[in-house]
């Protein structure tokens, strides 16, 4: 009895040894594959930081490239770069930009809590759901703007961006152009309206330095200058993919005309190139005419609302004669006469591939319209599809003689008379007045000025009275694109009281009664 109660204290004994060695051997194996995992994950975690540090590095270094540019000399572009560096700075963007994020929707969100703006629902939907961010209008001004570009640095969907009226300015540019030197989907960029200034004109010629993918680009209404020009063209001269550049409502004029040639003749991308509101005259259209007739793929050039007069006119018809790939060409409201629209028509016997022309808002008198349509009438080879002689006003023969045009040539229209737009034709009662007011509004509008301040120009003794002599200068000397017998119906128009004289209250009264 005592051996076997024994032996079984001591298999008793036995097992709660084993139960307990068991326990302690589960525990430690445990603790030791948990020490295991940390370990691995710092590895990989510091792997990927690393990576993370490498590509701020390369960062670091495209930003000290940057500074080391000749426009960086200049000293509003230090005291823009050092703005820069202290929203940078502010930001932490090593911190704050996560890989997986693919939308780039909380790049956006965490950007603009620390930058302090206001997140826009429309660019958070877009980041998301669509292929197209467009938020014009939208007043992001510089710091919004660069939370828009460090989303669209991630972003791998959106290929249409549309910025236009932002008040970007030179700093907002340069947010874009580092944004867009990296990104390689989207291919349709407008920052039209945006004040970038010379600055942003080298930004812009560094986006197509850079980006091999971009297609349609629009930078109209953005201050450049003759100067600023080189920027551009030079880049667009050796881009492969642009397909469509605008560049109206800017200052442009014939000193750079030179550099445009040479980028219109060599480019071999471009469908439509826009120069439109511009100050290109006689001289620089002869110019680009040449670069024109050198072009192997332009297909509608716009050049109105310019200058051109007859001078330039004629050199565009040579042009015409040996382009073979233009389809649309737009020459409206140049101050072009008879003599340069009776070229112009004359050159598209020669001419297989121009089917529409827009010469309208043009000093074209009664007799040239109907001899330009007899000579179209008497071309067997013509492709003309529609002429447009928009805002010309005609007498009611001239539509005996578009009868004969139209019997030879059933496929072509002409429109002439007033219209609202081209190829609406709405008989009324033509207003001189009225067109050159509004022709003056645009100028004011591209050039950020007041009537008054246009005024004070014309005006040299401060007496708020111009004779007519001095308000033809005027408007000359502002190249204000408006024709001999415009200038002399406006003056007519303004001058109520019929004193010889035009005070600035009858300017402003004409303007109110006349534009509402």
């Amino acid at each position: 009895m005592v051996t076997q109660s024994f032996c079984e204290r001591f298999m008793t004994r036995l097992q709660v040894n084993l139960i307990l060695y068991t326990f302690i051997w589960c525990t430690a194996t445990f603790f030791f594959r948990i020490i295991y995992i940390r370990r691995r994950s710092n590895s990989t975690t510091s792997s990927r930081w690393e990576s993370r540090e490498q590509r701020l590095m390369s960062a670091r270094q495209e930003d000290a490239a940057l500074v080391s540019r000749p426009a960086s000399s200049n000293k509003e572009t230090r005291e823009l770069e050092k703005k820069e560096e202290e929203l940078d700075s502010a930001l932490d963007l090593s911190c704050d930009m996560p890989l997986y994020d693919q939308t780039g929707l909380r790049t956006y969100d965490k950007a603009c809590q620390k930058v302090g703006v206001n997140p826009v629902s429309s660019c958070r939907k877009s980041l998301v759901k669509s292929e197209a961010l467009d938020l014009q209008y939208y007043g992001l001004g510089p710091r919004g703007t660069m939370t828009v570009a460090m989303a669209l640095l991630i972003n791998q969907q959106i290929t249409i961006v549309n910025l236009k009226a932002n008040d970007l300015s030179a700093e907002g540019g340069l947010y874009i152009q580092r944004m867009m030197e990296d990104n390689s989907t989207i291919t349709h960029l407008n920052i039209a309206e945006n004040k970038l200034g010379t600055q942003g004109a080298f930004s812009v010629g560094e986006i197509l330095r850079n980006n091999k993918v971009i297609k349609h680009l629009d930078v109209s209404g953005n201050k450049f200058t003759d100067s600023d020009a080189i920027h551009i063209a030079k880049a667009v001269e050796d881009h492969q993919e642009l397909a469509t550049l605008i560049l109206s409502h800017n200052q442009f004029g014939d000193l750079s005309s030179g550099t445009f040639e040479h980028m219109i003749a060599e480019n071999g991308s471009l469908h439509k190139l826009d120069l439109s509101w511009n100050h290109f005259r006689g001289p620089g259209a002869k110019r680009i005419a040449q670069g024109l007739s050198e072009n192997v793929c332009i297909r509608c050039f716009c050049g109105s609302w310019n200058g051109f007069e007859d001078e330039g006119a004629i050199a565009i018809a040579s042009a015409l004669e040996h382009n073979s790939v233009l389809e649309e060409l737009d020459v409206s409201c140049n101050r072009i006469g008879p003599k340069g629209y009776l070229e112009l028509i004359q050159a598209l016997d020669k001419n297989d591939t121009l089917e529409i022309l827009r010469v309208g808002r043009n000093y074209i008198t009664d007799e040239a319209a109907t001899a330009g349509v007899e000579l179209l009438t008497r071309m067997d080879g013509v492709r003309l599809k529609q002429l447009d002689l928009s805002d010309v006003i005609l007498l009611d023969e001239f539509e005996d003689t578009l009868s004969a045009l139209y019997d030879s040539h059933p496929e072509l229209e002409v429109a002439y008379g007033y219209s609202h737009s081209y190829g609406k034709r709405k008989m009324k009662t033509y207003n001189v007045v009225e067109e050159a007011l509004s022709i003056i509004h645009e100028y004011l509008r591209i050039h950020d000025m007041t009537m008054a301040e246009l005024f004070s120009r014309f005006d040299a003794d401060g007496s708020m009275s111009v004779t007519h002599d001095e308000f033809k200068e005027g408007l000359k000397e502002a190249a204000i694109p408006l024709s001999e017998d415009q200038v002399a119906d406006l003056i007519i128009g303004l001058d109520r009281d019929g004193d010889g004289e035009i005070d600035f209250s009858e300017m402003v009264i004409t303007n109110q009664e006349t534009m509402g």
